[in-house]
């Protein structure tokens, strides 16, 4: 029996970018995952290099599947807007993007905001919200021993049956 090839279709990412007063934003919307942030990367790259704006606004309100392929896309644009002189800012994620991004740290690199300034609350995930932080056992530190020094160990407990018997 041939494997079942009637899956419904993903919604594809798309974007419109508009311009005003140095400012480039690009809204997303749909899904942006490997075959999907190629294209949006390119069209990003034009604008970026044919308007050479002050400041690139990223809204990803409208996204509603993101992954490491996405985070590659916002990273890689605020390289580019770096180089050109410029500051980016991803513009109110959705549910679903705003879990990924709070995962890999981003707020540390890229300014997020959001409407009326207020963050709001992470999905009910449990593997997002109750997730657990690894605990790490600290490292022994370890230190150079001359040959003598590690001859002089070796040699105590042989002392120590000597003694005994």
């Amino acid at each position: 029996m041939p494997p079942k090839t009637d899956y419904p279709p993903r919604e594809r990412a798309e974007f419109i970018c508009d311009t005003a007063w140095s400012i480039l934003s690009i809204r997303v919307r749909g899904e942006i995952d490997h075959h999907t942030a190629a294209a949006i990367r390119q069209g990003i790259d034009t604008a970026l290099f044919e308007n050479r704006p002050k400041k690139l606004i990223l809204d990803l309100s409208a996204v509603s599947f993101m992954d490491s392929s996405g985070l590659g896309l916002i990273m890689g644009r605020y390289s580019v807007i770096k180089e050109l002189g410029g500051d980016m800012t991803v513009w109110n994620p959705s549910r679903e993007t705003r879990a990924i991004l709070n995962l890999a740290g981003m707020e540390r690199l890229v300014r997020i905001e959001y409407p009326e300034g207020k963050v709001p609350d992470l999905p009910a995930d449990k593997s997002v919200s109750e997730a657990k932080t690894p605990t790490v056992k600290p490292r022994r530190r370890r230190t150079r021993s001359t040959s003598a020094e590690v001859h002089a160990q070796a040699a105590k407990p042989m002392a120590r049956k000597e003694k005994e018997a």
